[in-house]
C-alpha cells in the first residue's frame, strides 16, 4: 500500500513537472521580439528633402529599438536599431523598408546613437516608409564583438528587427503595415541587404517579408573571389582595417581562424589590433585602425599563414576560404528584383563585386536584377547618387499611401485598407456603421457599432478570405479581404 501510494506520489509530481516544462516552453515560443522602443527625436520633410534634391512628403519620428535576437550560434542575444515612423500625415498604412548601415568599429557608431548614418533612415521614412536600421549584433548595446559581413547574423539582425517593429506598431500605434517590403544597404550595408534578402528566400519567408525591391549599394558580395583577391594581392589596399575586422568576426562565428593574433600577423601589428575587437570598443575607430598596419598584406599577415592561404586557392579546404564561401552572397536565383548600385572609382570595395553578382544571378535565370552604374567617384562620393536612385526606384514600385489597396464601397464614403491586410485592418467612414467580418466558414471574427476611423487587430486570424459586411444609414455594403 505505502508503494502504492508512493508510486502515485511519484506520478503526480512527474506530471506536475511535466506541465510546468510545457508551460515554460509555451511562454518561450510565444515569447515577443520587441523589448522596447523609446522615442529619440522627430525631423521634418523640409529640412530632410532639399540636400538631397528628393521630394519627401512627411515629417519624422525616430525610436531606439530594442529586441531580441540570435547569435552566431544561434542563441538568443538583445540587438539594437534605430526605428523611423512618418508623421505629420492622415495616412496610416506605409511598407518598411530596412536600411543596413557599413561598417564601424566603435559599439556607439551606429544608428540608435543617432550618429550620421541614421539620417538616411529619417530620409527614407520622409518619404512615406516604416524603417528599420539596424546596428547589428555585437553593436549598439549587444554584447560581445560584433560578427562583421557574416550572412546569417546580418540577416537576422534584419529579419528581427521588422518582426519587433511590426509588434511595436500593432501593440502601441494606430499604424498599419501594409505588407510590402524594401531592402537596402551600403558598403557593408549592401553585403547585409544582399544576405538578408537571400535569408528570406532560403528560409521560406516571403509571405511574412513580402520583398518589393532590394538595392544593395557598394557592398562586397563575392567575398571568395574579388575580396580574397584583395588579400592575396601585392598591390595596396587603402582599407587594411577591414581585412583585420574580417579575420576578428570569422574567429568569433567558426573558431578555427588562428589560435592568437601574433600565430597571423607580425610584430607590432599582433599587439595593436586587439583593443580594437575586445567587444566593449567605443573610442578606436577604422580611421585610426588603418593608420597603424600596413596597407600592402604581406607586410601585415604572416608568411606562413599568407601561403597556407594562397597555396589552397584550387580546393579551397582551407578554414579562411572556407568562412569567405559561407558568407558569399552573389551567386544564387532571386526571385524579386534586385537593383545593385556602384561607382567604378571605388577605392574601398571593387565596383566588380556587382558586376559579378550581376552576370551570375542572370546566369542562374533571375527575371529582374540589374547592375547599374552611378559614376567614376570614389566610395564616398558614391552614397547619395546609389541611395537617391534606390529611393527613386522603390516610390515607383510601392503602393502609395492613399491607394493603398483599399477597398471603397460604391456610392458610400467608407473606405476598408489595406487589402490584404495581416496585423490589422482600418475601417475609414463618415457614417455609422454596424460593422461585422465572418470567415468562410461561418465565424463571427469581429463585430461592432462604430463611426469615424475603426482600426482592430487581425494578427491571430487564419490566412484566407473573409467577408465585410458594413451597414450604415441606407445601405448594406458587402465586400471581401484577403488575410495574408
Amino acid at each position: 500500500m505505502y508503494l502504492c501510494n508512493f508510486s502515485n506520489f511519484l506520478n503526480s509530481c512527474f506530471k506536475y513537472n511535466l506541465l510546468i516544462v510545457l508551460l515554460f516552453l509555451q511562454v518561450v515560443i510565444s515569447s515577443q521580439y520587441l523589448v522596447s522602443c523609446n522615442f529619440l527625436n522627430s525631423a521634418s520633410a523640409s529640412v530632410l528633402g532639399p540636400p538631397t534634391g528628393l521630394v519627401l512628403d512627411y515629417d519624422v519620428d525616430m525610436y531606439k529599438m530594442t529586441y531580441n535576437t540570435v547569435d552566431t550560434k544561434g542563441l538568443p542575444i538583445i540587438a539594437t536599431g534605430a526605428f523611423f515612423i512618418p508623421t505629420n500625415t492622415t495616412c496610416k498604412n506605409f511598407p518598411f523598408a530596412v536600411y543596413n548601415h557599413g561598417t564601424t568599429l566603435r559599439k556607439d557608431n551606429v544608428p540608435s546613437f543617432n550618429n550620421t548614418e541614421s539620417i538616411i533612415g529619417k530620409i527614407f521614412a520622409a518619404g512615406g516608409y516604416f524603417v528599420c536600421m539596424p546596428d547589428y549584433i555585437g553593436m549598439g548595446d549587444s554584447p560581445g564583438l560584433h560578427p562583421y559581413v557574416h550572412s546569417e547574423s546580418e540577416a537576422t539582425a534584419s529579419v528581427d528587427m521588422v518582426r519587433a517593429a511590426r509588434e511595436y506598431l500593432t501593440n502601441n500605434t494606430n499604424y498599419i503595415d501594409n505588407s510590402e517590403v524594401f531592402l537596402t544597404g551600403y558598403s557593408q550595408g549592401g553585403h547585409a541587404c544582399m544576405a538578408t534578402h537571400k535569408y528570406i528566400q532560403d528560409n521560406n519567408l516571403s509571405a511574412e517579408f513580402n520583398i518589393l525591391g532590394s538595392a544593395p549599394c557598394s557592398g562586397p558580395y563575392d567575398l571568395s573571389g574579388i575580396m580574397a583577391d584583395t588579400i592575396i594581392s601585392p598591390s595596396p589596399y587603402s582599407n587594411p582595417g577591414y581585412i583585420v575586422y574580417l579575420l576578428a568576426s570569422y574567429q568569433l562565428a567558426y573558431g578555427n581562424i588562428f589560435n592568437s593574433w601574433s600565430e597571423i600577423l607580425y610584430s607590432p601589428y599582433d599587439t595593436i589590433v586587439p583593443p580594437f575587437f575586445n567587444g566593449n570598443n567605443t573610442t578606436l575607430d577604422m580611421s585610426l585602425l588603418n593608420s597603424l598596419i600596413p596597407n600592402d598584406m604581406r607586410l601585415l599577415i604572416r608568411d606562413t599563414s599568407m601561403n597556407n592561404f594562397i597555396n589552397d586557392s584550387i580546393n579551397k579546404n582551407h578554414p579562411w576560404w572556407l568562412a569567405l564561401l559561407e558568407n558569399d552572397n552573389y551567386d544564387w536565383l532571386p526571385t524579386s528584383p534586385i537593383r545593385m548600385y556602384y561607382c567604378t572609382e571605388d577605392e574601398q570595395i571593387a565596383y566588380t563585386n556587382a558586376l559579378n553578382a550581376n552576370q551570375a544571378m542572370n546566369n542562374n535565370g533571375a527575371l529582374d536584377v540589374q547592375a547599374l552604374d552611378m559614376g567614376n567617384v570614389n566610395h564616398g562620393d558614391c552614397v547619395l547618387p546609389a541611395l537617391s536612385a534606390a529611393f527613386n526606384w522603390f516610390q515607383s514600385l510601392k503602393t502609395p499611401c492613399n491607394l493603398s489597396s483599399s477597398i471603397e464601397l460604391n456610392n458610400s464614403d467608407i473606405r476598408i485598407y489595406p487589402n490584404p491586410f495581416n496585423q490589422k485592418v482600418a475601417i475609414d467612414s463618415r457614417e455609422i456603421m454596424d460593422i461585422q467580418i465572418i470567415s468562410l466558414d461561418g465565424k463571427i471574427m469581429y463585430s461592432s457599432k462604430s463611426t469615424n476611423e475603426t482600426i482592430f487587430k487581425t494578427s491571430d486570424w487564419e490566412k484566407g478570405l473573409y467577408i465585410f459586411k458594413i451597414q450604415s444609414k441606407n445601405d448594406v455594403h458587402t465586400s471581401i479581404m484577403i488575410k495574408n
